[in-house]
């Protein structure tokens, strides 16, 4: 299932003239990726089955102790996949492993919040939106290129942006030639001729230069981005479709196969609609300052922005779905907090963390589970 989501995106590569069919076809189905993501599920499962099994035998006892060291000592088959992957699996399963302990509580009635996942969301878009203005080298890099790539606003327009909020100069001429690279208007070149070293922010007409409208702008952003991304999610819901539930697909053909396009559809629209929103955000703010409405233009401002526009977007996509996305959000927001208060010298780093964090949430994924199949057979 790896190689073949591997396959279908680089497939989209395939298609935007960025690489060969028997390139991408030899990379997905014998690239170190899968084989490595293969042999890490297969020793892990190898690794739980053997030692809790043999605590069974050993002890004389079937109990959440067994889970719990096995989990544990599974979670070294982490080893086998290379640093950043690591971390990354550390940071997804300790999200998960909280978020079992959360349903636990949950259904014993001892908390639950009401659209918890989209307020959670929401927070952690707002780390992940200061980073991407203010501290990009916080982002994980392939992850800080989607979002560029998504946004399509330069990212030395952002540089400069930075700059300005931190009260350094900027040189005006490197400004008009990111500017001339972008198709500008007119009005455009103008507004960029008459600024200068210490201009109060950088305007519109640098975040977007081929547009002098920027109702019009964001419109046409909504359109690319659904535009774009769209066969992005076409594959990560319809891969594991055909792989995994290819029974209810028989079953039902056109009920599932509609119902899996409407989501697909609605996840475009819902990544459209978040860039939109923080997006028009930002240009209000310029034309609000632009009229006197409001003054200076505080780095915090930017985390406030993307509070507001992953809340408003997230309510657009359904309602099983939030969960996930915070889940899958949390861990980079999570990594760039790490990262910033660690280059404030607030933090200290530990030697193989992720390989501890991933152990332990392990231990506490593999009770959870062991402990509901327990359930299920006493109900048998």
């Amino acid at each position: 299932m790896k190689a073949l989501v591997n396959f279908c995106l680089g497939m989209l590569k395939v298609m935007k003239g960025k690489g060969s069919f028997a390139q991408i076809f030899k990379d997905a189905f014998f690239g170190a990726d899968a084989l490595r993501f293969g042999s890490f599920f297969g020793v892990f499962s190898f690794l739980w089955k053997f030692v809790n099994n043999g605590l069974k035998l050993h002890r004389g006892k079937d109990d959440r102790i067994n889970g719990a060291i096995a989990g544990a000592i599974a979670g070294l088959a982490i080893l086998i996949e290379n640093h950043e992957r690591r971390v990354t699996f550390a940071q997804q399963m300790l999200i998960r492993a909280g978020q079992g302990v959360y349903n636990a509580g949950k259904h014993r009635g001892v908390f639950s919040f009401r659209h918890g996942d989209a307020v959670l969301f929401a927070l952690a878009c707002g780390q992940v939106m200061y980073a991407y203005t203010m501290q990009p080298e916080s982002i994980p890099p392939e992850y800080l290129k989607f979002m560029l790539n998504t946004a399509r606003v330069p990212a030395e327009a952002l540089a400069f942006n930075r700059a300005r909020v931190r009260g350094f100069p900027v040189d005006v001429s490197q400004v008009a030639a990111l500017v001339r690279r972008h198709k500008p208007t007119p009005k455009a070149l103008e507004t960029v001729s008459k600024l200068d070293a210490f201009t109060d922010m950088i305007p519109c007409a640098v975040l977007h230069p081929s547009y002098d409208s920027c109702t019009y702008n964001n419109a046409e952003r909504f359109v690319q981005v659904t535009k774009n991304i769209l066969p992005v999610y076409a594959t990560l819901n319809f891969v594991p479709l055909l792989v995994l539930r290819m029974k209810r697909l028989l079953a039902n053909p056109v009920s599932v196969l509609s119902r899996t396009s409407f989501n697909t559809l609605r996840s475009s629209i819902f990544l459209a609609v978040f860039v939109v929103v923080y997006q028009s955000q930002i240009c209000a703010q310029r034309n609000l300052v632009k009229h006197g409405w409001l003054k200076g233009n505080n780095k915090y401002l930017y985390w406030l922005f993307g509070v507001t526009c992953s809340g408003s977007a997230i309510m657009v996509e359904q309602e099983s779905r939030r969960a996930e996305l915070a889940m899958y959000v949390l861990p980079k927001a999570a990594e760039s907090l790490y990262k910033i208060l660690y280059q404030k010298n607030w933090v200290k780093g530990v030697k193989h963390w992720e390989v501890m964090m991933f152990s332990f949430a392990m231990s506490l994924i593999m009770v959870s589970i062991d402990t509901k199949k327990k359930k299920k057979k006493k109900k048998k």
